[in-house]
Order: C-alpha cells, then sequence, then structure tokens
C-alpha cells in the first residue's frame, strides 16, 4: 500500500513538472520579450488587442458546448471520437453565428468601442478563429486524458513562439494593434496544427453516426446545459473590464489594464494552470474509484498557498517601480493596476486548479448559481462610473475585493466537493 502511494505521488509530480516546464518556457518567452512590445507599441494596441482576445475567449466558452470535459470521464475511444466529432459540429455553428452577428453590428462596434474600419475589418477575423480556438481546447483536453504531457507543453511553446516571433516582425512591417492581434491568430493556428497531427484518427469524418452523437449530446446534456452559462459568466465576469473601462475611460487604461493581466496571468499560467492539467486528471480518478479525493484536495491547496505567498507580497510591494523599469516609465500606472489586483490573483492562483471539482462531482447546478452572482455583482461594479463618481482605481480595487471573496467562497465548496462520497456512475454509451 505504502509503495502505491508513493508510486502515486511520483507520478503526480512527475506530470506537474512536465507541464510546468511547457508552460514556464512559453511564460518566459512572452515575458522575456513584453519589454521589446511596449517600447515598440502602444497602451492603446495593447487595449485593442485586450478587447480581441476578450471577444474571443468569451465566444470560446460557447463554441464546444463544453463537450470536451466529458474525455475525461470516458473510457473507451469510440465514445471519445463521438465527442470530439460533436464539439466541431457546434463550434462551426458557433463561428457562423458570430460572424452574423459581427457582420450585422458594424455600426455598434466601430461606435461603442471607437475602432476605425481598419480595426473592424480585423474583428471579423474572430468567427473563423474561434473555429481553430475551440478544437485547439478540445484537443488539448484530449492530450490530457492520455497523459501526453509533453506534447502540452510542447503545444504552448508553439503557440507562444509564434505569436511572440509574428507579433516582433510586424513592429517594421504594421507597428500598430494588427501585429499583436496576428500573432494571437497565427500563435493558436498553428499550435493546433501540431496538437491535431497527434491525434487525427479522432476527428475521422467518414464513421459519422449521428444516432450515436445525438446519443453523446443526451447523455452529457448537463455539461452545456449548466456548465455554458456558469462559464460564459464567469468569462464574461473576467473580461468585462476591458469593454467597460473602454467606455468610461478610454483605450489607453485598457492598455495598462491589459499589460497587468499579460504580467500578473504569467506566474498563474506558470503553475495554477499546469496543476490543473494534472490535478483534474488525478481527482477525477481517484474520485471515481474511491468516492473522493480529500487527500489530493488537501495537498494541491498547501503546495499552491505556501509556494505563491512570498512572490505575491514581492509583487505588492515593488510592482509599480518593477513596471517602470522593465516596460518603460509610461506603463508605471499598469504596475499600480497590480498593486491593487495581488490578492485577487493570490486566491485566484489557489482557488482556480481546485474549483474543476464542480465538474468531477457533476455540481454544475452549484457552479451555475454561484456564477449568476459574480456575473451580476460585475456588471453592477463596472456600471458604477455611470451613476457615482469614480476614478479607474476606484472601480478596479472594488471589482478585485469582490472576487477576492468569491474565490474564498469557490474554496470552501470546493473542499466540501472533495471530501465527499458522491457517486458518478459513468457508463458506456451504447
Amino acid at each position: 500500500m505504502l509503495e502505491k502511494l508513493k508510486s502515486i505521488k511520483s507520478d503526480f509530480v512527475r506530470n506537474v513538472i512536465l507541464v510546468m516546464t511547457g508552460t514556464a518556457v512559453s511564460q518566459m518567452i512572452g515575458l522575456a520579450v513584453t519589454p521589446i512590445l511596449t517600447r515598440n507599441y502602444s497602451p492603446k494596441d495593447f487595449g485593442i488587442l485586450l478587447i480581441y482576445i476578450s471577444i474571443l475567449t468569451i465566444a470560446g466558452t460557447i463554441s464546444t458546448g463544453k463537450y470536451e470535459r466529458v474525455i475525461l470521464l470516458l473510457k473507451f475511444n469510440s465514445d471519445i471520437k463521438r465527442v470530439v466529432l460533436l464539439s466541431l459540429f457546434i463550434s462551426l455553428m458557433a463561428g457562423m453565428f458570430l460572424l452574423i452577428l459581427t457582420l450585422t453590428s458594424k455600426q455598434l462596434i466601430v461606435e461603442y468601442l471607437s475602432f476605425d474600419i481598419t480595426y473592424y475589418n480585423w474583428i471579423i477575423t474572430i468567427p473563423f478563429l474561434l473555429v481553430v480556438y475551440s478544437q485547439y481546447i478540445v484537443f488539448s483536453t484530449l492530450l490530457n486524458y492520455q497523459k501526453n504531457y509533453k506534447a502540452l507543453s510542447i503545444a504552448k511553446v508553439v503557440k507562444t513562439l509564434t505569436s511572440i516571433t509574428t507579433s516582433l516582425t510586424c513592429i517594421i512591417l504594421l507597428n500598430d494593434a494588427r501585429g499583436l492581434i496576428l500573432g494571437e491568430i497565427l500563435g493558436y493556428t498553428f499550435s493546433f496544427i501540431y496538437i491535431f497531427s497527434l491525434n487525427r484518427a479522432f476527428l475521422n469524418l467518414k464513421i459519422i453516426s449521428f444516432y450515436k452523437i445525438r446519443e453523446v449530446a443526451l447523455r452529457y446534456k448537463e455539461f452545456p446545459i449548466y456548465n455554458i452559462p456558469s462559464d460564459f459568466m464567469n468569462m464574461t465576469s473576467s473580461q468585462l473590464p476591458a469593454f467597460f473601462l473602454t467606455t468610461y475611460f478610454g483605450t489607453g487604461v485598457t492598455g495598462f489594464y491589459s499589460l497587468m493581466k499579460r504580467v500578473l496571468d504569467a506566474p498563474i499560467g506558470l503553475l495554477s494552470t499546469s496543476v490543473l492539467e494534472v490535478f483534474r486528471q488525478k481527482a477525477a480518478e481517484k474520485y471515481l474509484e474511491n468516492g473522493n479525493c480529500k487527500s489530493l484536495f488537501i495537498k494541491t491547496a498547501k503546495s499552491l498557498a505556501l509556494m505563491s505567498l512570498v512572490p505575491f507580497i514581492l509583487l505588492f510591494v515593488y510592482a509599480p517601480d518593477l513596471f517602470s523599469f522593465l516596460f518603460g516609465k509610461e506603463w508605471r500606472i499598469a504596475g499600480d493596476y497590480s498593486r491593487i489586483f495581488t490578492l485577487y490573483y493570490y486566491f485566484k492562483f489557489i482557488s482556480s486548479p481546485l474549483t474543476y471539482m464542480f465538474y468531477i462531482a457533476e455540481k454544475q447546478r452549484i457552479d451555475f448559481l454561484l456564477h449568476i452572482y459574480v456575473f451580476c455583482s460585475v456588471i453592477i461594479i463596472l456600471n458604477l462610473p455611470k451613476f457615482i463618481n469614480m476614478n479607474e482605481i476606484q472601480v478596479l480595487l472594488t471589482y478585485s475585493i469582490n472576487f477576492v471573496l468569491i474565490y474564498i467562497v469557490y474554496f470552501i465548496f470546493s473542499y466540501e466537493l472533495a471530501k465527499g462520497n458522491l457517486s458518478n456512475n459513468q457508463t458506456r454509451i451504447r
């Protein structure tokens, strides 16, 4: 028994390190090049990029139907292939709908976001990138299911290298937000091509059985019914600042906020996301076998809290000076924003990987109810400048404190789910 526990522990740590390596390399490359980008692209350019990415990621919460999460619960390749095909059909429909919406909302987009026609034309590329982005998510989950963490790491590096190389090249060719946007487009495209090449057999259109695909969709209907609304509200809540900051304070403020996110999302991506990739696989495995994964949850939570405490304290103390030194004096404001969001990112770092317990325990209803509060509270907070005399600092501080409380509540619920004996009656689809 002791040897088995040691094997599980070493396997978990090894997988975390493997995923973390790829994430670390990609994040280090991105951070190393960012000072060059900030000295050649303006805050306005970064603000426009953030709006572009925000639209993509918000639409991405719908574009797979969330059926990719079913992959980790299945045992047979035939069922997984049906889930992959189902996700593809949904992403194609989502892309077509977004394209129609974009074309028919031209005036609204241009006026609300203060875009000129050049940037609007680039917004039209989002529906096409959405399909690629959606399949990137699906095939990344498939690699996670296969425990192919090396390929996951390589995919992240490919995405970052392609994006950075394109953005640097476009300093000469375009020298505005279009270069940053093109970097994102090519980054996701080349990364998807790589991971798709490893599992192309799972997207075999010759074996389509609409009856079987429909059966998969109905068997796991709770995933889109509850996950899409909750994830949509969650993602929208985190991306809405890009739109409201632009509306009330201008694209420049959005650019400072964008750099803050770009830099502070790096440590989250470095460890938290890497732990999630492995935690969700191990937690699902142990939960299906034993009905709980309490010990794994506690161990992961302690590790995340301890390893991040000192770095976040240092960030709070030195952020403004650090941003000014690394990215240029005009970006010091982004450092002030970073100080405001220190606690937000600390609790997000700890809580985010562990909240996957809602999907493992199939408690999407609870998750949905919590997201209703998140969505409504964010809408209210970001609209306060319309009714109260508030500057961007006050708005961002209120937004940050609200999310700190939200992450604490999510952590408590996740822990209760991890130690419960809830049954998962997963059976093969026939």
